[in-house]
């Protein structure tokens, strides 16, 4: 699986995008625990608390999908972590 951090969490992470190896399918909020222990200075803009679209701090977006807490995500996903995005 690849992870690709978008502004400004590539810079928080120091990394553009990480690889990990999913053994079998898991939902996104265990992801978000994977991402965090590979890449502790994410930690603190995730929140895993509900099942609800994440929260305001982080999107996780699949192709055009946005990720809710209890998706599956496989092996060969490409996930993308953005911040969200709001007009006004």
């Amino acid at each position: 699986m690849q992870v690709r951090f978008f502004k400004p969490f590539d810079e928080l992470s120091g990394k553009e995008e990480i690889g990990l190896e999913l053994k079998k399918p898991v939902p996104v909020k265990e992801l978000l625990s994977i991402i965090a222990e590979r890449v502790p200075s994410f930690k603190p803009y995730i929140r895993k608390e509900k099942d609800e679209i994440l929260n305001f701090f982080v999107v996780l977006v699949r192709g055009d999908e946005i990720l809710k807490l209890q998706d599956m995500v496989y092996d060969d996903d490409m996930v993308n972590i953005l911040p969200p995005i709001s007009g006004g």
